[in-house]
C-alpha cells in the first residue's frame, strides 16, 4: 500500500507553486528553499532505497488504475497552477522579487511535473488519450517535439554522438543545452519525415508542422488574455523550464559511450549507459525517471515498475542537488570526472 501512497508526493511541487503565487516577500520563496535546498539535504540524510517488486508485485501494480489516475489528474492540476501563475504575475503592482519568485517556481514546475509527466505519458504511443494528455502537458512548456525525437531519436541513439541530449565528458551545460534543444529540434522534423516515408505516407503531413504551430497558439493566447507583458514574461519561464529538462538529459547519460562494433553499429543499451539514482524523494517528485538504466532498457515501461539496475552507474548525488550542480560547470566537471573514472565503459 506505502509503495502506491508515496506517489501522491508528485502533488507536492503543484502545491508549493500555488503557495508561492499567494504570497508575498521571504515567504514566497519558501518553496524554491523546499525544491532547491531542503531536498537535496534530505537526500543526503535519507538512505537511497534499491528495494524492487517481486514479480507478483509487479503483476499486480501492472494492472492497477491507480498509477494512470495519478497521471491523468495532474493534467488538470498542472493547467490550474499555469493559470493561477498567468493570474499572479498579470498584477501590475507586483513587486520584483515576488515575480523572480513566482517565474523560477512555475519554471521548476514545468521541468519537474508538465515535462517529466508529458514524457512518462508520451511513451505510450498506442494510447490515444496518453498521448493526447502527454502534448498538452508539454505544450505548456513549448516541448511538442520532444515527444517524437525522445522516443525515435534519444532512446536509439542514447550514449552515441548521433544524440544531441547526450552529453560527452567535458561538455558545459549551457552550450550542451542549446544545442539539444535546437539541434534537436530541427532533428526532429527530419526523424518525421523519415518515419512517414518507411510508412509510405505524404511528408506533407509531418506532425512537426504542428507542433511547431502550437507554442505559437498558446503565446498569442495569453496576449490576447493578458498582454504582451505576461506573454514575454511566460516565455522566460519556459525556458527555465527546459533549462531543468535540459539539465536532466545533461547528466542522465554525461561522459557514458556505447561500444562502436566491427559492423559499424553501436552495441546495444546496457544499463551501463545511464546514470542511477535510487534516492526516494527524487524517484517519487520525477516518476522513477532517476531509475534510468531500467527506463532505457524498456522506454515504454510504466514508471511503478521500474527497476534498480546493479550494473549501473550511480550518481554522486541525487537528482535534485545533482540539477542544481548542472548549473555550475567548475564544480560539476571535476565532480563527474572522478565517479567516471570508476566505471570501466569510459573510453
Amino acid at each position: 500500500m506505502m509503495s502506491k501512497i508515496k506517489y501522491f508526493g508528485v502533488y507536492i511541487v503543484p502545491i508549493l507553486g500555488l503557495i508561492t503565487f499567494n504570497s508575498s516577500g521571504i515567504i514566497a520563496y519558501l518553496g524554491l528553499f523546499f525544491l532547491y535546498v531542503l531536498v537535496p539535504l534530505f537526500e543526503q540524510i535519507i538512505t537511497p532505497n534499491t528495494h524492487n517488486l517481486n514479480q507478483l508485485e509487479k503483476e499486480l501494480s501492472r494492472k492497477d488504475s491507480f498509477f494512470d489516475w495519478i497521471l491523468y489528474i495532474s493534467v488538470p492540476i498542472h493547467l490550474f497552477v499555469v493559470y493561477q501563475f498567468l493570474i499572479t504575475i498579470s498584477n501590475p503592482i507586483l513587486p520584483l522579487s515576488d515575480m523572480i519568485a513566482n517565474i523560477l517556481m512555475m519554471g521548476t514546475i514545468l521541468g519537474i511535473n508538465g515535462i517529466n509527466i508529458g514524457h512518462e505519458l508520451g511513451h505510450k504511443t498506442d494510447h490515444l488519450i496518453k498521448q493526447v494528455l502527454a502534448h498538452i502537458m508539454l505544450l505548456t512548456s513549448i516541448q511538442n517535439h520532444f515527444i517524437p525525437y525522445h522516443n525515435g531519436g534519444h532512446h536509439r541513439d542514447v550514449a552515441t554522438p548521433d544524440d544531441l541530449t547526450s552529453a560527452k565528458e567535458g561538455d558545459i551545460f549551457y552550450f550542451f543545452a542549446i544545442r539539444s534543444q535546437i539541434g534537436g529540434y530541427f532533428k526532429t522534423w527530419k526523424l518525421e519525415k523519415n518515419r512517414l516515408i518507411a510508412q509510405g505516407k505524404n511528408t506533407i503531413y509531418n506532425p512537426m508542422i504542428v507542433f511547431t504551430l502550437l507554442p505559437f497558439i498558446l503565446f498569442y493566447c495569453v496576449f490576447i488574455f493578458f498582454g504582451l507583458k505576461v506573454m514575454f514574461l511566460y516565455f522566460i519561464t519556459c525556458v527555465y523550464g527546459i533549462s531543468v529538462l535540459e539539465s536532466q538529459n545533461y547528466f542522465s547519460h554525461y561522459g557514458l559511450k556505447r561500444k562502436l562494433n566491427k559492423n559499424g553499429r553501436y552495441e546495444r543499451v546496457k544499463p551501463e549507459h545511464s546514470w542511477n539514482s535510487d534516492h526516494v524523494i527524487g524517484r517519487v517528485l520525477l516518476f522513477e525517471l532517476s531509475r534510468h538504466s531500467d527506463h532505457h532498457h524498456m522506454g515504454a515501461k510504466p514508471y511503478q515498475l521500474l527497476d534498480s539496475k546493479k550494473d549501473s552507474p550511480i550518481l554522486p548525488y541525487g537528482y535534485p542537488l545533482m540539477l542544481i550542480l548542472s548549473y555550475f560547470p567548475f564544480v560539476f566537471i571535476p565532480l563527474m570526472k572522478k565517479h567516471l573514472e570508476l566505471y570501466s565503459n569510459k573510453i
